[in-house]
């Protein structure tokens, strides 16, 4: 069983039209475990980003994919899946976006 850390898929600030369940009758019920993530390849322009904020404790921060399965609720991460049109719930943990191209983008850093 997938355990997941969102429990819910809330509504993507940056979208107009939106679909999902607006009544969820059995809350006892383990949805999750039905749900399998999905792979989706992109093209990225760079996998290596300086990071800038003090509090993390690193220079830079390596990204060969966005989104994750250990559905860790506290995640910095969870905003920027917004930016692909899914949610920050769990949209991160099922839709993980994988860059096929991160080895040659590392290579020419």
């Amino acid at each position: 069983m997938i355990q997941l850390g969102a429990g819910i898929n809330p509504e993507n600030r940056f979208l107009q039209n939106q679909k999902g369940i607006l009544h969820m009758e059995g809350i006892d019920e383990d949805i999750e475990s039905t749900l399998k993530p999905q792979y989706i390849e992109e093209h990225a322009r760079n996998i290596v980003n300086k990071a800038e904020s003090p509090d993390v404790g690193l220079a830079y921060s390596l990204n060969p994919y966005q989104g994750c399965t250990h559905g860790c609720a506290h995640c910095y991460a969870r905003n920027a899946h917004e930016y692909w049109g899914f949610s920050a719930g769990l949209d991160f943990e099922q839709k993980i976006i994988v860059k096929k191209n991160a080895p040659q983008l590392l290579k020419a850093f």
